[in-house]
Parts: structure tokens; C-alpha cells; sequence
């Protein structure tokens, strides 16, 4: 029988601690997530081989799971990750599959012998998962699920360290994995030579964002994650679902022989002299077990040799051999069946373009005035801050060569930082950590001026901003040195908090007197929850406390915060 209410149990806030109920909860949502997108996956499926059997793989072994762990359910989490490594070796289909597997063999390892584990724990198992799938593959490629899984693990032990939980932990992971996706065909040439992403990189982190659905309470994971665009590839206008048609018929030329996949079981295996041995068979080794049972992938051209290797070893089971070149032919007939991109119109070309994070219409709106039309924006701010590769997509499609960036919040501006090196464009970072900031700096922006005296008089300009903020606290919490209690509402100037008060108003107006002294103009941005009625009660309330400043309010539509402050 399944495990009861497995999917409640680690709804709503981020848990301390993953028991198995939660861990197999967690899987479980990643697996619907593979499924949702397993046509997806299996379109980008490039290298090894281009047969389109990625996302099939992988929704195969997870599914295998997922349904071991309904039928024998297990709250002590060493015992629900030791079955989980099991049945992802057992049932491990493909390359993607077999490598997918000793994800979970690294969670078992670090859970072993444990009722439950932290989220540094988990994140300890991720990282050790990562080195046994390394060492499963006898010759690794970086730009390969292998690299993905590598520094998603090293960015959920990052956050775990922090003291985070469990959904920050997978919420770290997932903006990383997209991240270390869309960077792939950087690092391998026939993904920039195909222009698409890694497959098993993409669908391990589709697996992860699952997974995170589930532990942040939105859903079951069975939602459509799209892939990033692809870092360094230019379209040549003449794709098909994103591959390039001169790719797919090169492809069509190649003999790939079969993919064979079997499990060998019997005593004292060494799964490194195996591991060796099978690489003189064929292509894309991928060897993993214990000294009980070993799990064979392998690319020959003729699978009888490998076959009668292991045979001398043990007893052979889940035997599976698939003719590849039928499969990619079948792959290729797909991707010429579905319709090529429709053109983009060109943007007419400018001197020099701005990139803005915010995240609201009116913020939106403001900043296009502030730039002259040569601003665009990007979704993002607290909560939802945009990755590299949002940063450098948006780049990528400025209608310039040259590029001022505004990060506006001081945890955007590390991933901006990297930006310039990402592009061939002339990218110059301005570091606002602020919304408000950015704003000062887009309205010192000159058409006219070059890139050098642009960056100089809006960095200038954002300098002489202080940035207010009214937002409600969300947990229990010690800000500034004072006590403040979920539900307050808190005025922070800066950074630091200068006022709480039982409405956003009554903090709006605490603040400007805190700030008001040395402020000649003040500018307030209403939030996208702020009735009318309080914008006219704030204006009139802000003007009073204003003293000489001159006060005038706009609609930013921004979430999170009631009222955006800037005082200049």
C-alpha cells in the first residue's frame, strides 16, 4: 500500500528533516516532473547517441522507484534510500538512466543506518551521488548530465551549509542545474554543433525542480519545465525543435550499433576490473554496482562479445538490446516532422541598450521612460531572483552591441558579474542593489553619451540613493538587533530596520521621518496589493512628515513590498 498522505508531508514551509515518507514524496514528484517532459528530453537527445530515448530512460528508472517505494513504503529514511539505489540499479535504463541511479546511491550511503537526515545530509548525499557517477563512466565528458550533477550538488551543499531547508536546498539546486544546463554547449561540441542543451542535464534538473514544486507546496510535480536557451550557439535559421537540420543529417550518415544493458549478479565482482574491460567492447561505458551485482551500459557494434564476457562472471539478467541506428532515424524522422521557429523581427539597432531587473508593470513602465526607449526588463527581485542565464539571454537580445546592466538587488549582482565574460558584446555592470537605485541610474543614462561616461554618471547616480522598503515579516525573526514577530510590518532603510508598525501605511510614514532630514526629494513606489485609498492616505500621511522634501508617489506594481522608497 502507498505511503500515507507521503505528498502532505512535506507541504508548506521547509522541513528540517527528511525522514523517508518525505524522501520518497520528494522522488516522486521529480519522476512526474521527468514524465511531464519526457518528449521534451527526448527531442534534445544528442550525445551520446541521437536516438531520442533520454527522458524515456529516465522516466522509465524513476517510475521503477517510485513504485517499489509505494508497494514497500518506509519511514526510516536509511531503509527508503537503500531500496530507492536498488531499484534505480535494477531497473536503470540508458545511459541517462544508469547515471541517474547513482544519485541515489550517494543518498543511501550518507542515510545509511539513519531514522533521518538534514538537508546538509542530503546535500552530502548529492555530492557523493555525483562521485559515483563519475566513477561509473570510465572516460567523462564535461557539458554532460555529469557536469550538471556535479555543481547542482555543490551548490545544494552550499545552501545547506547556510542552515537552510530542504526546499531552499532544492530551490539552490534547480537555479544552478538550469544554469550549469543552458553553459553545456560550451563545453562540448556536438551539443554547439546540434545547438541544443544536454538532454540528461535537462532532464536531471527538470527531476529537480519536481522535487522542488513538492517541497515548496505548489503542486505535484507534474508540471512543464521548459529547457534555457543554449550559451554560446547561434541559430542558424534553419532548426527544427531547436536542432539544427544540417546536425540531423550528418547524423544519418553514422553507424551506432545497439545499446546493450544488463545487469550481472554473482560473488567477489570488481566493478572497476569490469568497468576497464567493458570500455574494449564499445562506446559509452557506464558501469556501476557492488561486489553482488554489476550494471552494464554499453554502445558496440556487435553485442555478442560483451555478452559472453559477462556470462563467464555470473548470472545475466534484465537483458535489453536496441538497435540505435533504427532509433535515430526514428528521432531524426521526428524532429523534420515539427515546424521550424517562426523568424523574429529585428529590433532596430542602438548605440548602446539597457538591461533592467524589476519586477511590476509600473516598475517596468518607469524604467522605459527613465532609459529613452533603450531600456528593457528582466522578472526579478527577492524571491525570484533571475539566473545567469536570464541575465544573458536578455543580453543576448538587446538591440546593441553595448550593454549596461542593472542588476537592482544586491543578490543579482554576483550572477551579472558573469554576464560580460559570457558574451561577445561590450558589457558593462553598474552594480545597483536596489530597484530604487537602478531607477536613478536609468534616468542618468544619455543617448548621446559613450559607454565609458554612461557608466560613470549612472553609477554616480545610484551612489546618491538611499533605498526604503515596507514589507510584512514572514517568520519569527531577529532584524537589526530587534525582535520582530511574523505578521509585523517593518520599514528598512538600507537594509536596516528603522520602524515596525501594525500597517504598511504607519511604517511608511515612521521611515520618511527617520530619513527625511537629509532627503531633498522623495519618491514612493506603491506595491501591486496597495488599494487606491492607501496611496491617497500615504501620500497625503508622507507629505506631513516630509518636512521641506518634495514627496511624489507612482505605481510600481512590485510584489513582496507595499512601498519602494527612494530618497535622493
Amino acid at each position: 500500500m502507498p505511503p500515507p498522505e507521503a505528498d502532505d508531508q512535506i507541504s508548506g514551509n521547509a522541513r528540517e528533516w527528511i525522514d523517508g515518507i518525505v524522501l520518497c514524496a520528494l522522488v516522486a514528484a521529480g519522476s512526474r516532473a521527468v514524465e511531464a517532459n519526457r518528449d521534451q528530453i527526448n527531442a534534445l537527445n544528442v550525445f551520446p547517441v541521437p536516438d531520442g530515448d533520454t527522458g524515456t530512460n529516465m522516466s522509465l528508472t524513476l517510475r521503477a522507484i517510485t513504485e517499489e517505494s509505494r508497494i514497500q513504503p518506509a519511514f526510516h529514511v536509511g531503509d527508503a534510500a537503500r531500496r530507492m539505489a536498488r531499484s534505480a540499479l535494477l531497473a536503470a535504463r540508458g545511459n541517462s538512466g544508469l547515471i541517474a541511479a547513482q544519485l541515489f546511491r550517494g543518498i543511501a550511503d550518507v542515510s545509511d543506518g539513519r531514522e533521518r537526515i538534514t538537508p546538509v545530509e542530503f546535500a552530502a548525499g548529492m555530492r557523493a551521488g555525483a562521485v559515483a557517477a563519475y566513477d561509473s563512466v570510465p572516460n567523462p565528458r564535461e557539458g554532460t548530465m555529469l557536469t550538471v550533477m556535479r555543481v547542482t550538488a555543490e551548490a545544494a551543499a552550499d545552501c545547506a551549509e547556510s542552515g537552510a531547508g530542504i526546499a531552499a536546498v532544492l530551490e539552490a539546486a534547480v537555479k544552478r542545474s538550469v544554469e550549469a544546463v543552458a553553459l553545456t554547449p560550451t563545453q562540448l561540441d556536438v551539443l554547439r554543433d546540434a545547438g541544443v542543451v544536454d538532454s540528461g542535464g535537462y532532464g536531471l534538473s527538470v527531476f529537480l525542480a519536481g522535487a522542488l514544486e513538492q517541497a515548496q507546496g505548489r503542486g505535484d510535480g507534474a508540471t512543464e519545465f521548459p529547457p534555457p536557451s543554449p550559451i554560446g550557439v547561434e541559430s542558424d535559421g534553419r532548426s527544427f525543435a531547436g536542432v539544427r537540420v544540417d546536425f540531423i543529417n550528418a547524423a544519418q550518415e553514422v553507424i551506432y550499433g545497439y545499446c546493450t544493458v544488463f545487469m550481472i549478479e554473482g560473488e567477489d565482482l570488481d566493478v572497476i576490473k569490469i568497468r576497464d574491460r567493458a570500455t574494449t567492447f564499445g562506446e559509452s561505458a557506464v558501469v556501476a554496482g557492488d561486489s553482488t551485482a554489476v550494471k552494464i551500459h554499453l554502445h558496440p557494434l556487435d553485442p555478442g562479445p560483451v555478452i559472453s564476457y559477462a556470462a563467464a562472471l555470473g548470472t545475466l539478467s534484465g537483458i535489453t538490446i536496441l538497435n540505435m541506428d533504427e532509433q535515430m532515424s526514428e528521432w531524426a524522422a521526428g524532429q523534420q516532422s515539427l515546424p521550424a521557429p517562426a523568424p523574429v523581427a529585428d529590433a532596430p539597432r542602438l548605440e548602446t541598450a539597457i538591461v533592467a531587473v524589476c519586477a511590476g508593470s509600473g516598475l517596468e513602465a518607469v524604467f522605459a521612460q527613465a532609459g529613452m526607449g533603450a531600456c528593457s526588463p528582466v522578472p526579478g527581485g527577492d524571491t525570484m531572483n533571475p539566473s545567469v542565464q536570464d541575465l544573458l539571454g536578455a543580453v543576448e537580445a538587446a538591440p546593441s552591441d553595448r550593454v549596461l546592466l542593472l542588476p537592482n538587488n544586491r543578490n543579482i549582482i554576483a550572477a551579472a558579474l558573469q554576464v560580460p565574460e559570457l558574451t561577445d558584446k561590450d558589457v558593462q555592470v553598474i552594480q545597483t542593489n536596489s530597484v530604487q537605485a537602478g531607477i536613478a541610474a536609468a534616468f542618468a543614462f544619455s543617448a548621446s553619451a559613450d559607454l565609458d561616461a554612461n557608466v560613470a554618471a549612472m553609477s554616480a547616480a545610484a551612489d546618491g540613493v538611499r533605498s526604503g522598503s515596507v514589507t510584512r515579516a514572514v517568520r519569527d525573526a531577529v532584524v537589526s538587533g530587534r525582535e520582530i514577530v511574523a505578521g509585523d510590518v517593518m520599514a528598512l532603510v538600507d537594509g536596516e530596520l528603522v520602524a515596525t508598525a501594525g500597517d504598511p501605511v504607519t511604517a511608511l510614514v515612521e521611515m520618511v521621518r527617520h530619513a527625511a532630514p537629509d532627503t531633498e526629494l522623495i519618491t514612493i513606489y506603491s506595491g501591486v496589493d496597495v488599494e487606491s485609498a492607501d496611496v491617497d492616505k500615504a501620500l497625503l500621511a508622507v507629505q506631513e512628515a516630509a518636512g521641506e522634501a518634495e514627496v511624489e508617489i507612482v505605481h510600481g506594481g512590485q510584489p513582496n513590498y507595499d512601498f519602494l522608497v527612494a530618497f535622493e
